[in-house]
């Protein structure tokens, strides 16, 4: 006997295939879909790629060139400022204040990094190069330390300030030999004229000058040994600070239990210099502070601006340790002083205007 169907049997198959019908078109939108989102994720990708890899553009160097002036500009104005500081601390000796000053810029730079959460950094002792880099850096920098404050706290202020008019040259110097470095004419002018004025400084006043080319050749060393490395500003500074910091410890404990270390740079007290431990103590920590920040600004501005640049910044410190010499601390302004500024400031707006006519003449090129 035949089955009997009913009629509305044939319509519910006929809807069955018409609804899996559709869910194989639905299912095929949705594979196309996630092929679509993954192409596009695949251009995204490309994309940032090609961003990552394109090359600075012109406008992004010249911010850079920019930030890295201010950076310049600013730790030389600290630095031209510094010997208020030490002469406030005459009354230490010049070693126990350099072992300070290590430590407590080492405890400042960390707790920098912690702040802004940058403390990957140790793992730079792992890397033999960044260890060779900074410990030279660091070394380099601690002897230019140790010179300034025992020239400052020992009435050779004057000497220190021909020494950071030489840096410039040093670092054009630098800059040439090591960076294979361009001078524009100007620029060249510029460093002719110094030189003049430098010299003509160094010969009319004579005195201890070998204070002067040993703060003048470790700062500059010291640059291009930063400048060679190409680490970041910060981690780097950190890395240098943590090792430095290491000697200057050692330093103190040794002073500690023999005293006479001290007594190799004796102390001569200036009338600034003040009396109250804890006032002294309080300076020996803020020295810390005062050393990172401008050498964490010129780290930074070596990374960002040539050899050549930093060179001519330079210039800024040793005239305001020039003008406190003359205004607060009574020195006289000689023939000397006044040659030597005057070729030095004529170089430097030489430089100025040309800079200014040739970011003029890219405006008008765009």
């Amino acid at each position: 006997m035949r089955e009997e169907t009913s009629p509305g049997e044939p319509s519910a198959r006929v809807c069955g295939d018409a609804a899996r019908a559709q869910g194989s078109v639905r299912s095929a939108q949705k594979a196309s879909l996630a092929d679509a989102v993954a192409q596009g994720e695949g251009a995204r990708a490309a994309v940032a790629m090609q961003d990552a890899v394109a090359p600075p553009s012109d406008a992004d160097g010249a911010r850079s060139g920019r930030i890295g002036f201010l950076e310049g500009i600013g730790c030389h104005v600290v630095w031209g400022l510094m010997p208020v500081y030490w002469k406030l601390l005459s009354a230490v000796p010049a070693l126990e204040v350099l072992s300070w000053r290590m430590v407590w810029s080492c405890v400042f730079v960390v707790l920098l990094c912690v702040f802004v959460k940058r403390t990957r950094f140790l793992h730079l002792f792992r890397d033999p190069r960044a260890v060779r880099t900074f410990l030279a850096s660091g070394l380099i920098v601690t002897c230019n330390w140790g010179v300034y404050v025992w020239a400052a706290n020992s009435g050779h202020l004057l000497e220190t300030s021909i020494g950071y008019y030489l840096c410039p040259l040093c670092n054009i110097a630098f800059g040439l030999a090591v960076f294979k470095e361009r001078l524009t004419p100007m620029q060249k002018l510029a460093t002719a004229l110094a030189a003049v004025g430098v010299t003509f400084f160094i010969v009319t006043h004579g005195g201890d000058i070998w204070i002067a080319f040993a703060l003048a050749l470790s700062f500059s060393a010291y640059g291009a040994v930063k400048k060679r490395g190409g680490y970041p500003a910060l981690p780097g500074m950190a890395f240098e600070s943590v090792l430095t910091g290491v000697l200057g410890a050692l330093a103190l404990a040794v002073g500690a239990v023999a005293p006479w270390l001290w007594q190799l740079t004796p102390a001569t007290p200036d009338a600034l210099a003040v009396t109250s431990p804890a006032l002294a103590l309080g300076l020996l920590v803020g020295c810390g502070l005062l050393t990172a920040i401008p050498l964490l600004l010129y780290s930074a501005a070596a990374n960002r601006i040539s050899m050549t640049a930093l060179g001519f910044i330079q210039y800024v410190s040793p005239t305001i340790a020039l003008v406190l010499a003359v205004s607060l601390f009574g020195e006289a302004f000689t023939l000397a002083h006044a040659v030597c500024f005057a070729c030095i400031w004529t170089g430097i707006a030489a430089v100025g205007v040309e800079g200014a006519l040739s970011a003029r003449k890219r405006r008008a090129a765009v």
